[in-house]
């Protein structure tokens, strides 16, 4: 046997995931939010690229400007004074409201104004510090009652357990205690309280309700929320009367008394893709009101090209150069992509946007990418984490493939969320002190031309979080108390 060595040439393909392929793939998979970020941390680092958007604003306000210019150099706004003949009318309640004005003019404190024009903002910590100051006197306290007042949650809450609070503020315990517990005693009442069955108990301590017996009915909260109530007469020692009176009383309290005064702005969902019907059918659009339009600044690219630069700035220079276009390349397709794909699932889809999700069709990833030509992987990277608005509301673009359930008619299907609306829709139209038990909701769905097992119904209605039978109907028992 002879061992030698020799050189061969072969050629081979093999995909290579060069760092801009996992960027355009990074991409895809981005909702509008997160790829606005991506961009202006682009835009800091890059020095090629500019917001188009902010330079159109810059360019309306300038404008704006110089119209407001030309018009006093040129009188026009003049012309645009009332044109009523003031020379020539005596208004009597006019001259009065005037003389009535500039009389009172001396008389004014401009910070008096200031203070009528600007309303102060009201938050649940500027009432406790108020409370507090009025409270506290020692300087050991009133910096506890900070303390205690920068950690209270917005719903009045205290999450924050002493131990915690102990091990880096170096106050000690009791200190720590004896202070929450004035500052329990608060408005609004229950504040600073450190659980649901806290803050009920304080709620009914400050207004002088609280029993022994109540204290016992809100310990075992669990038990009302089960409808077990016999268990609840047995011990709290009440007749059921007395029961239904402190229940009711229960269900006055405020469980999260800080949030009549949370200033938190909610925060609205941004949807990628927008829905609308036309007259006869459906269009789709990207949501570009989230999106900052970039563009390369061609001029400042020549400007700095014609420069005589070392071989590192060419290097640099070359480098963010190709990385803006090849940036702006891969946003523009990633906005196709997506495009095309909503707009395929809304084709495929037509009868849930016009009739509710009851009618959705069973789809998966396949079918979409079957008729779009695109693999996939891709399909599911872009409808990922990304939201559609519809005319019945925003939905996840997820929530469109579901797996396929057997119908009992032959050819027919349907998809998993369709059914689990129909079950939700049986139990909500249940009779009441008679709810469905799961093989009754298999026989109703059969009826309606869907075939599941009894297993796959209690596993949806836990998706759904719905309760057994055994326990809707101990809620209905105490939806029955007519409290």
């Amino acid at each position: 046997m002879q061992i030698s060595q020799n050189l061969k040439l072969k050629q081979s393909q093999s995909l290579v995931m060069t760092p801009q392929l996992q960027q355009a793939i990074k991409l895809l998979q981005l909702n509008n939010l997160e790829l606005s970020n991506l961009i202006n941390k682009e835009l800091e680092e890059n020095p090629f690229l500019e917001n188009e958007s902010s330079e159109e604003l810059n360019q309306v306000s300038n404008d704006k400007t110089e119209d407001l210019t030309e018009s006093f150099s040129s009188g026009e706004s003049i012309a645009d004074e009332p044109k009523n003949d003031y020379e020539n009318r005596w208004d009597t309640d006019s001259f009065q409201t005037y003389e009535n004005k500039n009389s009172n003019y001396d008389s004014f404190d401009p910070g008096s104004v200031l203070e009528q024009t600007l309303s102060e903002k009201i938050s649940l910590k500027s009432i406790l510090k108020s409370q507090a100051q009025l409270e506290f006197s020692d300087d050991r306290e009133k910096k506890i009652s900070e303390l205690l007042i920068d950690y209270i949650e917005p719903s009045g809450w205290l999450l924050q357990s002493i131990e915690e609070l102990e091990s880096f503020s170096g106050y000690e315990k009791e200190q720590i205690k004896s202070v929450l517990f004035r500052m329990q005693k608060f408005e609004p009442s229950g504040v600073f309280a450190r659980n649901l069955k806290e803050c009920l108990i304080l709620q009914m301590e400050n207004e002088e309700i609280m029993t022994e017996k109540n204290k016992i009915l809100i310990e075992n909260l669990e038990m009302l929320g089960e409808g077990n109530l016999k268990e609840l007469q047995k011990l709290c020692s009440m007749k059921e009367e007395e029961l239904k009176e402190s229940i009711k009383k229960i269900r006055l309290l405020n469980p999260k008394p800080g949030l009549k005064y949370s200033d938190e702005s909610i925060d609205l969902l941004s949807p990628d893709v927008i829905v609308t019907k036309n007259k006869k059918d459906w269009s789709v659009e990207l949501n570009n009101s989230t999106l900052p339009k970039i563009t390369v600044n061609q001029e400042y690219v020549n400007e700095i090209e014609s420069l005589k630069c070392s071989d590192n700035d060419k290097k640099f220079i070359s480098e963010n150069i190709n990385s803006a276009k090849w940036l702006l390349k891969a946003i523009e397709q990633r906005n196709i992509t997506t495009l095309k794909i909503s707009s395929e699932i809304v084709n495929q889809q037509k009868e849930f946007f016009e009739k509710g999700k009851k009618f959705l069709k069973p789809m998966i990833l396949k079918d979409v990418a079957k008729k779009i030509d695109m693999h996939e992987s891709t399909v599911s990277r872009v409808t990922s984490n990304k939201l559609i608005l519809t005319p019945r509301g925003i939905y996840e673009m997820k929530i469109f493939f579901s797996a396929s359930i057997n119908s009992l008619t032959e050819g027919e299907s349907h998809s998993a969320a369709s059914v689990r609306e129909s079950l939700k829709k049986l139990i909500s139209c249940e009779p009441m002190n008679n709810p469905l038990s799961d093989e009754a909701l298999v026989s109703k769905l059969q009826h309606e031309g869907i075939n599941l097992a009894r297993r796959t119904v209690a596993k949806y209605r836990e998706l759904l979080n719905i309760p057994s039978s055994s326990i809707r109907r101990r809620m209905m028992k105490i939806q029955n108390l007519n409290i």
